[in-house]
């Protein structure tokens, strides 16, 4: 009797060990599945990234609210467990300015390097606002300023590096946007960031790279820009039409405007620019965050993090 009584609490003590077993199994399944779908890139984040932007005001090359968010930026990156350094930078006027950049190293040694950057600094005045009145008043910068770097930021949660087979670098340009204002020079951070590129060893040959500005705006409308590599666009723009998403990104040639990517094509560089330059209220007081809209943020973001995890194809 008392070894039938052992072997029935042996055998309890089994089937309670192996429910117990499938519990966390399934728990465990459950949380590989929750953790999955975190890493869906969101445009509700980075809606909300680029609302965080412009709560330090207008972030106009160096003045405080520009430190404060280049600041925060690197602490988001740091988060997100990319290797994060920046590169400060001093303009002729003795104004002070810096470079956000993140790493994340590829799956193999000697992995390909692709760049995407976005500038993170508002423009200095309004001056393209229909009210002459407003033309000294710092532009609050929501889609030129904030979208950009809101894009990153979630790709920098969501984008499987792994799964590019590449390198990627983030950066995120001070100093891009006062073109044309006296006293200021177009694209400076950027034209700094590629020459001292030999300080940053792993973004060092890049096999391209892509510019993103104007990619958070509703009623989005994004031609491919016409001083972009073909290539590049070409794929990007497949990769949207794929996804459902041709009404956003047109399949025609429209814009020969200069941004980053002409720095970088003028470094013999390959690169393109993806950006909504019909966006009505660039450099006026109306580009507040009202203007933006999480399906297009949705729509840019999975179009380039498909692409990217796809290894970045161009017809090579």
């Amino acid at each position: 009797m008392n070894r039938l009584r052992l072997y029935s609490i042996e055998l309890l003590l089994i089937v309670l060990l192996m429910a117990a077993v499938g519990f966390f199994a399934y728990l465990g399944s459950g949380l590989m599945q929750s953790a999955n779908s975190a890493q869906e890139f969101s445009g509700r984040r980075a809606r909300e990234q680029a609302a965080r932007q412009l709560e330090f005001g207008p972030r106009i090359t160096g003045t405080e609210s520009n430190q404060r968010v280049g600041d925060w930026l690197a602490q988001e990156l740091v988060r997100l467990n990319w290797d994060v350094l920046i590169e400060p930078f001093t303009l002729a006027e003795g104004v002070e300015a810096r470079n956000v950049i993140a790493t994340r190293t590829g799956p193999t040694s000697g992995a390909p390097v692709v760049i995407l950057g976005a500038h993170y600094d508002s423009r200095l005045v309004s001056d393209a606002d229909g009210n002459p009145a407003n033309h000294t008043l710092p532009t609050p910068g929501a889609n030129s300023g904030a979208s950009g770097p809101a894009l990153l930021l979630e790709l920098a949660r969501t984008l499987d590096v792994e799964a590019t087979g590449h390198t990627v670098c983030l950066v995120f340009f001070d100093a891009e946007s006062n073109g044309g204002l006296p006293g200021w020079e177009p694209h400076v951070g950027s034209r700094y960031f590629l020459e001292r590129l030999n300080d940053v060893p792993r973004c060092l040959n890049p096999r391209l790279a892509v510019i993103v500005d104007l990619v958070g705006n509703a009623n989005q409308q994004i031609f491919i820009e016409q001083t972009s590599d073909p290539a590049i666009s070409t794929a990007i723009w497949q990769v949207a039409g794929q996804e459902g998403y041709g009404n956003r990104f047109r399949n025609e040639a429209r814009w020969a405007m200069p941004s980053a990517h002409t720095v970088f094509q003028a470094a013999g560089i390959r690169a393109a620019v993806v950006a909504d330059f019909d966006y009505p209220h660039r450099f006026t007081l109306e580009d507040t965050l009202d203007k933006l809209n999480e399906q297009s943020f949705t729509a840019v973001g999975r179009t380039l993090e498909i692409w990217l995890e796809s290894g970045a194809p161009i017809g090579e």
